[in-house]
């Protein structure tokens, strides 16, 4: 028996949960007796069970019933890799008679969004962008603004200043940094990186583009002659 999202149950739902895994047998509403189960129980949950008992919104006993096992499943944001495989699975999956692709561009938009309703919300816009893209190809401004929209702003002001791809990357690593609160392990973990390597990419000064050095550099011999 699956039960989604066990952190929800009412404290009553609770000790009835607890009850039929310690007996292994349920009352049927308006029932006269118990009847016995041979069931197996898998549990999920957006939240840690261990932090709500701590806060006494769930029932230690239960929580260690259920807890023989422990499986995380990451969030999206957190194996970026598997977005790309995911749209293309969900833009096969919902297709009606188009053959449907992605971008360069929309793909890399995808990946750097953060997605705070994991593949559900990936799955989503995928048939969103299926039933309004006006080509064969999804690009940048066929996604919705919360999502190309924070793309080009990521990318804007580097592409504007020409940056280098190490110039670009520093930056990009304090951007991340900043969102995480100054917190570098976390940070990294996001990343991608080891710590060492987010320490490194810390060190380093974010130097002007090459562009603007030249620049400078013609202005300064022109009032030299």
């Amino acid at each position: 028996m699956f039960l989604d999202e066990v952190s929800d149950l009412s404290p009553s739902a609770q000790a009835k949960l607890l009850r039929a895994i310690q007996d292994l047998a349920v009352e049927r509403v308006g029932g006269s007796g118990a009847r016995r189960i041979d069931i197996r129980i898998v549990a999920a949950t957006n939240r840690r069970l261990a932090d709500l008992v701590h806060q006494k919104a769930f029932r230690p006993d239960l929580y260690y019933r259920l807890s023989g096992v422990d499986v995380r499943v990451p969030c999206l944001r957190e194996r970026r890799a598997d977005i790309p495989e995911l749209a293309r699975y969900f833009l096969a999956r919902h297709r009606t008679t188009r053959q449907l692709r992605l971008s360069p561009e929309a793909m890399d938009a995808l990946v750097t969004y953060a997605w705070p309703g994991n593949v559900r919300e990936l799955e989503r816009l995928v048939e969103r962008t299926i039933a309004l893209a006006a080509g064969e190809v999804i690009e940048l401004e066929d996604l919705p603004p919360l999502v190309g929209g924070a793309h080009v702003s990521a990318l804007g002001p580097s592409l504007e200043r020409n940056d280098t791809l190490r110039a670009w990357a520093r930056r990009y690593v304090r951007v991340i940094l900043e969102r995480h609160g100054g917190r570098k392990r976390e940070t990294a973990g996001a990343l991608g990186i080891s710590y060492h390597t987010l320490q490194a990419y810390l060190r380093e000064r974010v130097e002007e583009p090459s562009t603007e050095r030249s620049r400078s550099k013609t202005e300064s011999n022109a009032a030299d002659s």
